[in-house]
């Protein structure tokens, strides 16, 4: 069963949200405060966020910068409810939330919303083909590869540096009709192609949520059809 966290300092914001998406099946906790939700997102396994814009100890969207900071947050989906006016509204859409929604949220929006983040994990967890130069740092040193493919927790690469299974090393490099990807990632496999080249697997370990957005929406794409995937 897929857990959700309902956050607001709004009894009514819990009691209302809370109860229809059990009647979803969905297993739900609630807190009023972030410092307790940050608590709970680093001791429970939780699909999805949704945050109300008032909590006890920080805004909502304070809460989404916060967690957009720690590698973690690449586990789940965050949804902020926030006031409807599109003042409000632009001045949010760079908080680090997947998607904002204007209160009062209408009951069949909130579910669809839910339910699009909660059933696409099997695309989100897809590896697309990814051909691009990558400029890669180990060590100070600067060097560069070309990937073959990359899905949300990682990326293969091919260079003729040398790497290590268990190090460090920041890449660089470009989504295609995006921005300009930055993360660290650790080397978690080794291989040789048939002509003897160097493939390496990186685990991205300090991927930002504005970047994993980017680049969830680039392998959607891509499953879609709607970009063309190189071999």
């Amino acid at each position: 069963m897929k857990k959700i966290l309902i956050m607001s300092s709004s009894p009514s914001f819990i009691e209302r949200n809370g109860a229809l998406l059990r009647r979803s099946d969905f297993s739900i906790l609630n807190v009023s405060n972030a410092s307790t939700g940050l608590k709970i997102l680093g001791s429970e396994t939780i699909d999805l966020v949704l945050v109300d814009i008032s909590l006890d100890d920080m805004s909502g969207d304070a809460f989404c910068r916060v967690v957009g900071m720690k590698p973690s947050s690449s586990k789940f989906a965050l949804v902020l409810v926030c006031n409807d006016n599109s003042s409000d509204i632009d001045s949010l859409k760079d908080c680090g939330a997947d998607v904002l929604l204007a209160r009062p949220v209408k009951p069949l929006q909130l579910i669809k919303t839910v339910g699009q983040f909660l059933t696409v994990q099997l695309v989100r967890s897809r590896r697309v083909s990814l051909r691009v130069k990558v400029t890669s740092k180990k060590d100070l040193v600067e060097f560069f590869c070309i990937s073959h493919n990359i899905s949300l927790t990682g990326l293969l690469i091919e260079t003729e540096y040398f790497l290590e299974i268990g190090g460090t090393i920041i890449c660089q490099f470009q989504i295609p009709g995006s921005l300009q990807v930055e993360t660290e990632g650790e080397i978690v496999r080794s291989e040789r192609t048939m002509d003897g080249a160097h493939l390496y697997g990186v685990y991205f370990t300090t991927l930002s949520r504005a970047y994993r957005h980017e680049i969830d929406i680039y392998i959607a794409s891509v499953a879609r059809g709607e970009i063309h995937q190189e071999h």
